[in-house]
């Protein structure tokens, strides 16, 4: 198994300096679906297609940062740490996600989704490590979201889809490690109530609860879900606590 850079960012930007109205719309369609509305032949339906000027200068910023090359020096890296048989090769597109000016994008639903749904993205060997335009990207950010990304389709590749809350939480556990991530956050949260809560409903098929688990109360109540007292990316801090945990007994 291997990953590859697919660059897209150049495409994007020049549909994003087209008019917004129904030729780009179509365009956007083209790029993503060719001619069969049922496929994708170009992993980018993270982009908003009528992204506003914001999307545009985000775009720009990204290809003058050179961020594709940072992505392909980290895929290098990884590559280099893979060991196995296969011969499969993905390709990973940068993704950039509008949560400022975008019409459809709340964070949590679309971020929960980029990391725990995307089995049309495995079935066609693609993966997109996905940036937003809120944030201001770094080339540390660049590297760790990338190893993310590229880990969780490892992990789906040889687990599976993650079904249960049980199985969500394990692939970000091995996410955690596999990165080596840096702890910040976990010591802020009551890590005796966040592991009572995940034990209670570990085999969670409930879209509502094992959403407010990672992502906590603040960001579900708007989407009117039951809430549960869980802090901000509660379960995200509680998947490092446990990989630190680990990591340390196997040591």
């Amino acid at each position: 198994m291997k990953f590859e850079l697919l660059k897209v960012l150049d495409k994007i930007l020049g549909l994003y300096q087209l008019p917004r109205n129904k030729e780009r719309f179509d365009k956007y369609l083209y790029l993503l679906q060719g001619t069969d509305k049922d496929e994708m032949i170009l992993p980018i339906a993270g982009f908003n297609p009528m992204g506003k000027e914001l999307a545009l200068y985000k775009i720009q910023a990204l290809i003058e940062f050179d961020a594709e090359e940072l992505v392909k020096k980290s895929l290098e890296q990884i590559n280099s740490e893979l060991s196995g048989s296969s011969d499969r090769t993905l390709q990973v597109a940068i993704n950039l996600i509008d949560d400022v000016e975008g019409s459809w994008s709340n964070y949590a639903v679309t971020d929960y989704k980029s990391k725990f749904e995307f089995d049309g993205l495995i079935k066609r060997n693609f993966c997109t490590p996905i940036f937003w335009t809120s944030e201001t990207v770094s080339e540390e950010i660049i590297a760790q979201r990338t190893k993310e990304y590229v880990h969780r389709t490892i992990y789906w590749i040889k687990k599976g889809k993650p079904e249960t809350l049980y199985d969500c939480f394990e692939q970000e556990v091995y996410v955690n490690i596999a990165c080596g991530k840096q702890l910040s956050y976990w010591e802020m949260c009551d890590i005796e109530m966040l592991k009572k809560h995940f034990i209670q409903n570990v085999n969670s098929v409930d879209y509502n609860l094992n959403l407010n688990f990672f992502y906590g109360d603040k960001e579900t109540e708007d989407l009117n879900f039951p809430v549960y007292g869980i802090p901000k990316n509660g379960g995200f801090e509680y998947a490092k606590y446990v990989a630190n945990e680990r990591s340390k007994a196997s040591h």
